[in-house]
């Protein structure tokens, strides 16, 4: 029974002993899938870090496109082509103590870029560039340095924009080809001789101006043609010496002084008349003219100097000093009527036939200034025109309005009428 006993317990050993590698086997063929399983399952998780990377990447230029905004200001710099200079950068051109580092070609210049951005053209920036025919002076430009073209006998071609505050003395002097100039109404202050000696045949200074310096136009022997502002309060010593080309020149009402020898020896020149404005005048202001042969004066200023002839206009030998006659104007104001809907989305103009009616119109054209009234509402000076700023509300406005005749050859200005006008919104 034993040794029964005994034998089966061997054979179950010998058994369990021959089994091991299939359990081995069974046990790893098992645990196979589960590692697949984690692998395929890892594999997603870093798909979806890669999804992740575009992201990051497109935030990059819209943190770049912000920066963009940033305008990032460019310093002075100049380029040279052998012709062209161009003029970059956003500021003030340096002050060149030691000259300007084109010294060495100016001779061979021939245009001048300035780029938009510079704001000042410094002393003598190019002066004396003798074959510089063109310049390009950009609306940033504020203020044009003294001697800054002076004796560029080439520039047949420059425009002053409408912005720039001061011109420099000497900033145009001895440009023998250039024939045109306009000087902007922004122009505040200009320095002696801006434009002496040139080869003006033309010179028109706009509205806004209101002093020509000593020897602005001195010396330009070709100018024909002048156009003067009625903002101009004052002409300046020498300002049109020897112009003797000049046949006549306009002085409008609301000039005040004429300096002195401001039109010495402008040998075209057969009448003057000096608006009635003028309170003061200096010694020799139209000396030599020797073909002056009428001068009309206001009554005013024949009374201040008794000695007008000898002193105003000593060497005009044929001269005739005649007073000017005495000018009115009648004028009453009207009621225009302006629709609001147009007011809500635009400013309107106003014609001045349909705001003021002359029964004497008196000589020569006419002067507008507003006296008093709703801000949204202004007048042109000269054209009397009236603008109706956008979203004035509806009602009728009152504005007082003065109104001057300027006079003419030899008519002197009318007195101010000041009148009433009405805008009705509606």
């Amino acid at each position: 029974m034993k040794l029964k006993r005994l034998l089966a317990m061997c054979i179950a050993v010998v058994m369990t002993v021959s089994m091991m590698p299939a359990f081995v086997l069974a046990s790893e063929g098992e645990n196979e899938p589960e590692e697949t399983a984690k692998t395929e399952a890892a594999e997603p998780e870093e798909e979806a870090v890669e999804e992740q990377l575009p992201a990051e990447t497109d935030s990059a230029p819209a943190q770049d496109a912000k920066k963009k905004k940033k305008k990032v200001k460019k310093a002075f710099a100049y380029d040279w082509n052998g012709t062209v200079l161009t003029i970059s950068g956003d500021c003030a051109m340096p002050k060149f103590s030691e000259g300007a580092p084109w010294e060495k070609y100016r001779e061979d210049i021939k245009k001048v870029v300035i780029n938009k951005g510079i704001t000042s053209i410094s002393d003598n920036a190019f002066a004396k560039c003798s074959n510089l025919a063109e310049v390009t002076i950009p609306s940033t430009v504020k203020t044009i340095g003294k001697e800054a073209f002076f004796y560029c006998t080439s520039l047949e071609k420059v425009s002053i924009p409408n912005g720039v505050t001061s011109i420099g003395m000497n900033a145009f002097r001895n440009c023998d080809k250039l024939t045109k100039i306009t000087v902007p109404g922004s122009v505040k202050t200009m320095g002696f001789w801006a434009f002496a000696e040139s080869g003006l045949t033309s010179a028109t200074v706009c509205e806004g101006v209101t002093y020509l310096e000593q020897g602005a136009f001195y010396y330009c022997k070709n100018l024909t043609s002048v156009s003067l502002p009625y903002s101009l309060k004052s002409i300046g010593k020498q300002a049109f010496e020897n112009c003797e080309a000049l046949p006549s020149i306009k002085l409008n009402y609301g000039l005040e002084h004429i300096g002195e020898m401001a039109f010495i020896e402008c040998l075209s020149l057969t009448s003057i008349t000096i608006p009635s404005s003028v309170t003061t005048m200096d010694v020799d202001a139209f000396e030599d003219c020797k073909n002056l042969y009428s001068a009309y004066v206001s009554g005013k200023l024949i009374s201040t100097y008794t000695d007008i002839s000898k002193r105003f206009f000593s060497g005009c030998t044929n001269v005739q000093i005649i007073p000017l006659i005495d000018n009115t104007i009648a004028v009453t104001g009207k009621t225009a009527k302006v629709k609001f809907k147009k007011v809500k989305k635009k400013s309107q103009t106003v014609a001045a036939s349909k705001l003021f009616k002359f029964t004497d119109k008196g000589q020569g054209s006419y002067l507008f200034s507003k006296v008093k009234g709703n801000k949204k509402i202004t007048i042109n000076k000269t054209s009397g025109k009236v603008t109706v700023k956008k979203k004035l509300k509806k009602g009728t406005y009152k504005v007082q309005i003065k109104v001057l005749a300027t006079g003419n050859t030899t008519n002197a200005a009318s007195s101010w009428q000041t009148v009433t006008v009405r805008i009705k919104v509606k």
